[in-house]
């Protein structure tokens, strides 16, 4: 039996995410996620997406997307902001009081994240506040990909190399933990 996971592209529709000029968040954590989603299906995995283009998605009904299909994880793509605009990095974030399987997921993604980009590791970090990591049922994570507010490094987010490298590791993550 497939293993189903929950891919969810941070904001959408009417809420853009962070920006930097012309670029946004939401448009960025689409293409991570739509590249991740095939990743995952050749892969053998059965995909849920909270989104697959620009609408706005509600928090809790990404978390009931994922709850409704009973996810075997749950990984939640953004970019992270700054008001340092030298601020630069990956990290990947997960609930406060979790289990070991969330703890893995968060390590593995974040090594493959970090072995695949070069990027500034900024850690697996833990908070009791971000909506869909306290809601979701299933072992989540959120990846905050690098810095919209840098402008090298949105550059970068922004050109589907980087974005097909984010995935490719993001991917491998997941393929490590997710059995």
């Amino acid at each position: 039996m497939a293993k189903k996971i929950v891919i969810d592209a941070g904001h959408g529709g009417r809420d853009p995410g962070a920006k930097n000029g012309t670029y946004k968040e939401k448009q960025a954590a689409l293409g991570i996620i739509l590249e991740l989603g095939l990743l995952l299906y050749r892969g053998g995995y059965e995909v849920y997406y909270t989104r697959t283009n620009d609408t706005y998605v509600s928090l809790p009904d990404r978390c009931s997307i994922s709850n409704k299909a009973k996810a075997d994880a749950f990984v939640s793509v953004h970019l992270n902001a700054s008001t340092g605009a030298r601020a630069v990095g990956i990290e990947t974030w997960r609930y406060v009081t979790v289990g070991t399987k969330t703890r893995q997921l968060a390590a593995a993604i974040q090594e493959n994240l970090i072995n695949a980009t070069g990027a500034n590791n900024r850690g697996v970090k833990e908070t009791d506040s971000l909506y869909v990591l306290k809601q979701t049922k299933a072992p989540a994570v959120l990846v905050e990909c690098g810095f919209i507010s840098n402008g090298p490094e949105c550059r970068k987010l922004f050109t589907t190399d980087y974005q097909r490298k984010i995935a490719q590791a993001i991917y491998r993550g997941i393929k490590e933990q997710v059995k």
